[in-house]
């Protein structure tokens, strides 16, 4: 277990998403924006898939429902719709900057979307940076708990701290009055709760992306919770 409640020097874990030791398959894919303001990539290779868009620090977990009229919609965790694929195989993303939607075109094959390892030590780090940012934004002491695992799933588990921290950003800051630590468990399924003064996240090792809450989720159960 990795107990923080002061902090180190920031660092951004985020990285190598899309790296050249990563396998090239044609689950994943790249697509452009017409507008020209950025790509995307699709990865299929899990359930659910996962979609990231070059430059930004979140990888989504997204499930597809029908769309209506037909084709596909990739929806959050939060029921938001990022990205609609029609039967005849145009595609509309919905990013913040163009919430009404804006096309996007295939361009070809992607690395799909792993995590690089961390160590113990990029963890620590990780938490502690949490740990100082919610300090320094309720003004008082706040202990982030999260257990040390493997490389592979500790990537994931300092993907998961940098998620909370958006979350913790965005929520409205009565939520976060009350908030005294910050807790990282492991389980079935992906998960935010907060009451008591306590957030506890959960994620399903192994699965990767797909097995973490989304910034946004986590967000809602700080907002619901308060």
């Amino acid at each position: 277990m990795v107990l923080a409640s002061d902090g180190l020097g920031q660092q951004n874990p985020f990285s190598r998403l899309t790296g050249r030791d990563q396998p090239i398959e044609a689950s994943a894919v790249w697509y452009e924006r017409a507008d020209r303001r950025g790509r995307l990539v699709l990865d299929r290779s899990t359930v659910p898939a996962l979609l990231w868009q070059e430059g930004t620090l979140e990888v989504y977990a997204v499930y597809t429902n029908r769309a209506s009229g037909g084709g596909e919609v990739m929806l959050t965790d939060t029921d938001r719709a990022l990205l609609r694929l029609s039967n005849l195989g145009g595609a509309t993303f919905f990013p913040p900057d163009a919430p009404d939607g804006v096309i996007v075109e295939l361009i070809g094959p992607a690395h799909t979307l792993v995590a690089s390892p961390a160590s113990v030590t990029e963890l620590q780090r990780a938490a502690r940076e949490l740990a100082d940012f919610v300090t320094r934004l309720n003004r008082h002491q706040v202990v982030v708990e999260v257990p040390s695992l493997g490389p592979s799933d500790n990537a994931y588990l300092v993907d998961t701290l940098r998620l909370a921290q958006l979350g913790v950003e965005r929520a409205n800051r009565r939520a976060l009055r009350d908030l005294q630590s910050i807790r990282v468990l492991t389980g079935s399924r992906a998960n935010a709760v907060y009451a008591n003064g306590a957030l506890e996240i959960t994620i399903a090792t192994g699965r990767g992306y797909a097995g973490r809450p989304s910034s946004e989720f986590i967000r809602r159960a700080l907002d619901r919770g308060r």
